[in-house]
């Protein structure tokens, strides 16, 4: 792990090929800057949660044909670009990457400085809020990641918790899920000081009405090995019938933890549930650390 104030403190030789999404603020943007400055080739990369279709450049393709797109690439060296790629995305790619053999990916991920507070924060009942999501799709399956959720097997779930609570909300009402079943892990230290106690204050609410009484967590919200590590713990646990769920709502760095877990365990045991958001334009405002990841896939 590498991380620096700017992209001039990452050492790395030159990407032989990028994946990459839509910049949304300035800095997906100087992150995509920064990718054409130091790859030989970038590749947008987009996943259509409702179709299961990815696209691959102007190409659209099932979402199960990604592995012989990528084939041939066991000796190539590759970027994902965290910061303009959802979860959904990464963990598609990463997969990809493992299945066809890849042994060494890059991760790069531009820190916020700020995010946009929503304009009614001038209601002391919502002073924590910030303006991230515009619409959501809802819990839709990732495929080879998917398990039903029912009562009918012993299941547990893990939020990995931001600052949307109404993601944890919905997560419970839509699948039925019992709070008993939950636990929660809270990215600490936060990016910035002071943001862990936003994200606490914004899921309190919805722990308590909920009744989630798994258990609370705790990892670094810039430390991917650290939430893998956690959800280590959890897997552990499970009995032999047992079966678990990570839901990702929680930074990037925290995704990308999220998605080496999951590409590391059976797909009978362990799956996703995620609600595929569409973030706002402009949520991000300036730059603060750069982050860059480099991940051995055994």
């Amino acid at each position: 792990m590498q991380y620096g104030e700017s992209s001039d403190k990452l050492s790395h030789e030159k990407w032989d090929l990028s994946f990459v999404g839509v910049a949304i603020d300035e800095r997906g943007e100087k992150a995509l800057e920064y990718i054409q400055d130091n790859s030989t080739e970038s590749i947008n990369f987009k996943y259509i949660p409702q179709e299961f279709k990815i696209m691959l450049g102007a190409k659209e393709y099932d979402k199960d044909d990604i592995t012989n797109q990528l084939s041939g690439m066991v000796d190539k060296n590759i970027l994902i670009d965290s910061t303009t790629l959802d979860f959904a995305e990464m963990l598609i790619l990463i997969q990809a990457f493992k299945d066809v053999e890849v042994k060494n990916i890059s991760v790069l991920y531009v820190e916020p400085l700020k995010y946009k507070r929503k304009s009614k924060s001038v209601d002391i009942l919502h002073q924590r809020d910030f303006e991230l999501s515009e619409s959501i799709i809802g819990y839709e399956a990732i495929p080879g990641h998917a398990l039903l959720v029912t009562n009918e097997v012993s299941q547990k779930i893990v939020f990995l918790c931001g600052f949307e609570a109404e993601r944890i909300d919905r997560a419970l009402e839509d699948s039925d899920i019992s709070g008993a079943k939950c636990s929660c892990i809270f990215g600490v230290p936060a990016f910035i000081s002071g943001w862990e106690m936003d994200s606490f204050d914004n899921n309190i609410s919805v722990i308590k009405e909920k009744r989630i009484t798994g258990g609370i967590n705790f990892c670094g919200a810039t430390n991917p090995m650290s939430v893998y590590e956690t959800l280590e713990k959890t897997f552990k646990g499970l009995d032999d019938e047992e079966q678990m769920f990570v839901v990702p709502l929680a930074t990037k760095p925290m995704s990308v933890g999220a998605c080496l877990f999951l590409i590391n365990k059976p797909k009978e045991k362990v799956a996703v549930l995620y609600d595929h958001p569409k973030d706002i334009s402009g949520k991000a405002i300036e730059i603060a650390n750069w982050h860059l990841f480099n991940v051995t896939l055994n």
